[in-house]
């Protein structure tokens, strides 16, 4: 009869727990540092995981948390670092932190059963976290994902930062010294209500007391308050900015008033002169529209709210082009041939108090000697100056008639006049459009 060899069976029950204890004792020996005194970090570890595990046993991260038998309410507070506001297309781009708050009845513990520990930090994909985005701005806005942390007495709270660049509708109207007002819609598609966050003490729920301070820009006045819709509800945060503008009175206003003092003062001219005021207003009008093609660039187009500075400029343009003519008009009549005598009742206006309010005085005379002393006047005179129209039929006594230098110079005087008068009247013009256009 043949004899089945016996199988020696496994090392088991009593044998094999001693070797295996025997095994881990050689190994706690030889790992470095394992000696009693990490036996106290080994408890609060373990105190963490008995409090993570009990937190979150049977816990859905896509279910809102309750708060006394509702749906828990959300706190948002917004604490502002930088702003921006782009002209041209109309927007805002604020750099912040957010300040979410929320409360889950469930999630609370006693510190004392857990080694004292009173709050712990999540992943933000372990919780449940309202889905805030922008309503009024590109995208909803960029929102780092964070951590979250959890205190003792179920108080959730998450402060990631954000770039918001929200829609803005621009009043460019006193550019550049103007004030721009730009809401910040900030809320969550499903959830109907959001609390101001209160937490800082403070009565506002938006902070940009540490604000970087812009190059252009400066926040003056703010303020937060929810709005509540049918399937909604959002915080609404209203800034309103002032534009530091003191590089723009070196850029515009400086120029501006060295045009306005060219202008006035090409009236002052000698009449005979009309070229080189010609070419001053030439010169100017260049310059104004280079400011123009300026502002084109640098200002959005609006239809209705144009910068009181555009049109300064140009009315003041304008105003250049009916100087131009004018001084066509005063350098025609000082220069050419007039074979006309000046109306006498114009005559002796420019002779008498009209003359003298206009400072005409110094340039009259009542002879042809008088005439003479005035040579900015005499520019293309007639051939003959003393001749007279002695065999004229009707016998006019020729010491009675005027001669051809006294009637130029007449005529001289009423361009003159005309330069005085459009001196007085481009002032007040421009006086009015500084006064309207005040910024």
């Amino acid at each position: 009869m043949t004899t089945t060899p016996k199988i020696n069976p496994l090392i088991s029950g009593p044998g094999l727990l001693q070797m295996l204890m025997g095994i881990l004792l050689m190994v706690s020996a030889s790992v470095p540092g394992a000696t009693s005194d990490s036996e106290p970090k080994k408890g609060n570890v373990k105190a963490l995981d008995r409090l993570h595990a009990g937190l979150f046993l049977n816990y859905d991260s896509d279910v809102q948390p309750q708060f006394q038998g509702s749906p828990t309410n959300v706190s948002l507070g917004m604490v502002i670092n930088y702003i921006d506001i782009d002209e041209l297309n109309g927007k805002m781009t604020t750099h912040c932190w957010l300040n979410i708050r929320w409360r889950d009845e469930q999630r609370v513990w006693h510190p004392s059963e857990y080694d004292n520990i009173t709050e712990i930090t999540l992943r933000s994909s372990e919780v449940w976290t309202p889905q805030i985005t922008l309503f009024n701005g590109d995208e909803g806005g960029l929102l780092a994902d964070t951590q979250v942390t959890l205190t003792h007495d179920g108080h959730f709270r998450r402060m990631p930062p954000a770039l918001y660049s929200a829609y803005c509708d621009l009043n460019m109207l006193n550019w550049p010294h103007d004030k721009q007002t730009c809401k910040l819609k900030i809320g969550s598609w499903g959830l109907k209500v959001i609390l101001p966050d209160n937490s800082t003490g403070k009565d506002k729920s938006l902070d940009h007391d540490n604000l970087v301070q812009s190059p252009e820009w400066e926040i003056v006045d703010s303020r937060a308050e929810f709005v509540s819709q049918d399937y909604n509800g959002y915080m609404e945060y209203t800034l309103v900015a002032k534009r530091l503008s003191s590089m723009y009175t070196a850029v515009i206003y400086t120029p501006a008033s060295c045009v306005v003092i060219l202008a006035l003062s090409a009236f002052w001219l000698p009449p005979h002169m009309g070229g080189e005021k010609i070419m001053i207003n030439g010169l100017l009008i260049i310059v104004i529209a280079a400011f123009l093609m300026y502002f084109a660039q640098l200002l959005p187009v609006l239809s209705n709210n144009t910068p009181l500075v555009v049109l300064f400029y140009s009315t003041t343009l304008l105003f250049l082009s009916v100087s131009t003519i004018i001084e066509v008009l005063v350098l025609y009549l000082a220069t050419a041939k007039h074979k006309r005598r000046l109306p006498e009742a114009l005559r002796k206006l420019l002779h008498g108090n009209l003359g003298t309010w206009l400072l005409l005085s110094q340039f009259s005379t009542t002879g042809g000697a008088e005439a003479e002393k005035t040579k900015e006047m005499d520019e293309h005179l007639y051939d003959n100056p003393d001749e007279q129209d002695a065999t004229s039929p009707l016998g006019i006594n020729p010491t009675e008639a005027p001669g051809s230098k006294a009637n130029q110079f007449d005529w001289a005087l009423l361009a003159t006049a005309v330069d005085r008068i459009f001196f007085v009247v481009f002032s007040l013009a421009f006086l009015v459009l500084a006064i309207c256009c005040a910024v």
